[in-house]
């Protein structure tokens, strides 16, 4: 059995519009031998989620994405080496299938320069004319004297997550004020330093979401809720370069204050190696803006959250800051959310006076 040299598997197109897909899961590693029509890995659109085969017998040489990268239709995803009795020579004329012709018109490419634009695979796809018009963009952007760059990975992830959300969502939003000495606590008699005001109020909307189930809860769909026995948390953490990353604290209802702040502390130190931990199970979202000193704001929820909270700082009276809570109305009504947030300062207010008491 004969190794051809490795070709490159692409993104099939998987439906008319789709731009992009998220990586969810690698079905094979690499030097694994596969099948044609072997399960080899899955993804996620804005539409579904699929598994996509190999498309050919041969040997996973490796992988050129990894798990959550989204990707545009068409990317090379892994190179595979197809097996063969016995090897079969390229043929001399590169295929040019007849939509890729009508995608390259749309775009005003004449079919007589179709031969000189480079293919990332024996066959010219639309995508290779995607990947010409950039480099010619580019040419034209230095005479300009403009550039366009492609978005970080994070924070294309960010944009998909986002873009799904707003095609699922139906969000609503209520705030409150608190006074922010609820927020200022010590924890006595402890090596570790002190919470942050965001780290009690996360850790105070955790355990109040013990006695909410729609909170501890997210949409499967428009008719389906799974809800989960314990809270997980997630704080937005922001990075230079104004980048984003969401630090999760999973059980985080099962918590001591100071068991949650070392936590928050753990987690945030992996981030930073890792990227970021939002997943599917992490119902409930956190931001915070203090060193911005930002007072309000609305919060965009994304999914499958179900829930998102912004914490602002005190206000010019410096005694009351505001709580903004983003919702989704699939899951939970403005009734549902006034109540939670009546608990949670409810909440707030008597570990203080337990604290100033003691």
């Amino acid at each position: 059995m004969n190794e051809r040299i490795a070709s490159e598997v692409h993104v099939p197109q998987l439906g008319e519009g789709l731009r992009e897909a998220r990586i969810v899961q690698l079905l094979q590693s690499a030097g694994t031998s596969v099948l044609r029509g072997d399960p080899l890995y899955l993804i996620e659109t804005d539409k579904t989620t699929v598994e996509l085969e190999a498309p050919y017998t041969g040997r996973l040489i490796r992988w050129l994405v990894g798990v959550g990268d989204v990707v545009e239709i068409g990317a090379p995803v892994a190179l595979i080496a197809s097996t063969s009795d016995a090897a079969t020579p390229h043929p001399v004329d590169r295929l040019i299938p007849p939509r890729t012709r009508a995608y390259a018109r749309q775009h005003g490419i004449e079919d007589d320069e179709l031969p000189h634009i480079p293919a990332a695979s024996g066959k010219l796809m639309p995508n290779d004319i995607d990947t010409f018009l950039r480099s010619e963009a580019a040419r034209d952007e230095a005479a300009a004297g403009f550039r366009e760059r492609k978005a970080a990975s994070g924070q294309r992830a960010l944009i998909y997550r986002l873009r799904r959300s707003a095609s699922l969502v139906i969000p609503g939003t209520v705030s409150i004020d608190i006074p922010w000495r609820f927020l200022n606590r010590r924890i006595q008699a402890s090596a570790s330093p002190d919470p942050s005001p965001a780290q009690v109020f996360a850790h105070a909307v955790a355990m109040t979401a013990r006695s909410h189930p729609n909170f501890r809860s997210i949409m499967l769909g428009d008719d389906r809720i799974r809800e989960y026995e314990h809270t997980n948390v997630g704080m937005a953490i922001g990075l230079p370069d104004d980048e984003l990353i969401v630090v999760v604290v999973r059980h985080a209802d099962r918590m001591s204050l100071e068991e949650f702040s070392r936590a928050c502390r753990r987690q945030m130190r992996i981030a930073l190696r890792s990227g970021d931990q939002a997943a599917d199970d992490t119902q409930i979202l956190i931001s915070h803006l203090g060193k911005s000193h930002i007072i309000d704001a609305v919060p965009t929820l994304v999914a499958p959250a179900s829930s998102v909270f912004f914490l602002g700082v005190p206000g010019r009276d410096g005694e009351y800051a505001r709580i903004a809570l983003t919702f989704d109305h699939r899951l939970i009504n403005g009734g549902g959310a006034a109540k939670f947030l009546a608990n949670l300062v409810e909440s707030l207010q008597a570990s203080y006076d337990g604290d100033s008491s003691g």
